[in-house]
């Protein structure tokens, strides 16, 4: 198959049924699940001179087998990568031996449909000529990226869920590099053109020394997914206050969002859940509807899919701030986090532009003022607004 070409997800829901019972046949004392995982991508880079466009085709498949048996609170687990017999074969006797353990939760064969079908409309990924020209018109792009993945899972009763997903990637070239990201291919050039919410251009004559900090959405994003993570992670509220600007939700069925979907990777039913809302802890990422892979390599694991905060148009922006166009979250200890910003407009190499901070997770959470303006899906997940931190110590 060509990288441009549809993948056939009933050819490839009858390939799992078959590598399915493959394995059944090797298991006697176990129950068995087959996760098939395949992707078709192809990118358009912009060689280092500006001259040419190098062109990559990626197909990718994998398969991971838990084998569940009564008895045992944990399953066995074992991932291969390619969809033949043999691989399918070794990882099974590999998941069967115990070696590597998983979660056992499955759902119950009689409390879900026999077949579940989550798809993307169907769609060609956009043709190499397409991509290189699309390179060639815009000098503020280093490359564009357009992938196509179907996963299907074979529960341990003979059930089928399938999910199919479009998604394009653009790294933008620069003193502030940015990854352009979006679900499916409608539009996906004009999504080029417009560019971020948070193009430091437009915030940079507001970032005036100050005593708040404004996070741009794709610098909020990983610091909404690390207090998350923090906080929501089991069925306690935490002892911490949250800052009124806290209002997150887990939603796995957001047609714009870039994971999830109608089932989680275990095969439970998925829905929208409220973790928090306007600073009031409401309940954690925990059981049926949140299991999720971040790789065919690795087992279903309680976690977020598309975390989702509000924005708000009507919150005013504070007099004086500064505003960061990218963090990472260093987590040192539980107690100790390190929050490493790049403020807007900084260049790569501009030092003085970068701030550490140290400070503590219940600090921050509890430094969450506000929102502000609309919503933008980021490239780790999350579609988030600006956030407004007000009184963080250390800052």
């Amino acid at each position: 198959m060509r990288p441009d070409q549809f993948i056939d997800v009933e050819l490839i829901v009858d390939q799992t049924r078959t590598l399915w019972r493959d394995a059944v046949a090797r298991v006697s004392t176990g129950r068995v699940e087959l996760f098939v995982k395949t992707s078709s991508r192809v990118r358009a880079t912009r060689d280092l001179r500006g001259a040419g466009v190098t062109l990559d085709r990626v197909l990718e498949s994998g398969i991971a087998v838990r084998v569940i048996e009564a008895g045992r609170d944990r399953a066995g687990f074992a991932a291969s990568s390619g969809l033949s017999p043999d691989d399918v074969r070794w990882a099974t006797e590999s998941a069967a031996g115990y070696g590597a353990q998983a979660p056992t939760a499955e759902p119950r064969a009689s409390d879900i449909e026999p077949e579940r079908w989550d798809l993307d409309d169907q769609a060609s990924l956009p043709t190499e000529e397409i991509l290189v020209s699309a390179l060639t018109a815009r000098t503020n792009l280093s490359w564009i990226e357009a992938g196509t993945t179907v996963e299907v899972l074979a529960g341990t009763g003979g059930w089928i869920a399938a999910r199919r997903r479009h998604r394009l990637w653009a790294l933008t070239d620069g003193s502030f590099p940015r990854l352009l990201v979006q679900r499916g291919f409608s539009a996906w050039e004009a999504r080029l053109d417009a560019g971020d919410v948070d193009d430091p251009s437009a915030t940079r004559s507001r970032a005036v020394e100050g005593e708040a900090l404004i996070l741009t959405p794709h610098a909020a994003a990983p610091v909404v997914a690390s207090l998350v993570d923090a906080f929501h992670r089991d069925t306690t509220a935490p002892r911490a206050g949250m800052g009124e600007g806290w209002d997150v939700a887990d939603e796995p069925v957001r047609t714009d969002a870039l994971a999830g979907g109608s089932f989680d990777d275990a095969g439970f039913p998925a829905k929208r859940r409220v973790l928090a809302a306007g600073g009031v802890w409401v309940e954690g990422l925990t059981g049926p509807g949140t299991y999720r892979r971040s790789s065919f390599r690795d087992p279903p694991a309680e976690s977020a899919s598309n975390l989702v905060m509000a924005g708000d148009q009507s919150t005013a922006l504070p007099r004086t701030a500064v505003i960061a166009g990218s963090s990472r979250v260093i987590r040192s200890s539980p107690e100790v986090w390190v929050l490493e910003l790049k403020l807007a407009g900084a260049s790569n190499t501009d030092v003085d532009c970068r701030r550490w901070i140290r400070t503590s997770p219940e600090a921050l959470i509890g430094c969450c003022r506000s929102r502000l303006g609309g919503t933008q899906v980021t490239q780790e997940g999350p579609i988030v607004p600006f956030l407004v931190f007000d009184g963080l110590p250390g800052f």
